[in-house]
């Protein structure tokens, strides 16, 4: 009889020892499995962390292009409309000279015109009259 006790004390104590162990080991791969979510859970906000940055980055330059493009185009705009003011002036500038050389060529015949006559008048005044 005590040989059949000390059989079946043996066979408790090695489930319950494997019993230990298999808890020991379930809880070891618990905590891996846990670890491992964790790290792969850091690594995932740290690629999300990168992927923000760079559409931030993104975001920025394309904000940057755009306003560098409208810069462009302002300057574009008023270098233009300083030419179109510097050529409208010139043209002015052209009529006006133009007109004033019609009016001094004009003032230049009626003058040349006036001094004609009175020469003319002049010489018939000195010639003698019978």
């Amino acid at each position: 009889m005590i040989d059949d006790d000390y059989e079946e004390m043996k066979k408790k104590l090695k489930c319950e020892i494997k019993n230990e162990l298999k808890l020991e080991l379930e809880a070891e791969l618990e905590v891996e499995v846990e670890e491992e979510y964790h790290n792969q859970k850091q690594y995932n906000k740290q690629i999300n962390y990168n992927v923000l940055t760079q559409k931030q980055i993104q975001g920025q330059a394309s904000a940057n292009e755009v306003e560098a493009e409208n810069e462009a185009e302002n300057e574009a705009k008023a270098e233009s409309k300083t030419k179109n003011v510097n050529v409208a002036e010139a043209e002015s500038k052209a009529k006006n000279k133009n007109d004033i050389d019609v009016e001094n060529k004009a003032d230049a015949d009626s003058k040349a015109k006036a001094d004609a006559e009175s020469k003319a008048k002049a010489e018939i005044e000195k010639k003698p009259r019978y």
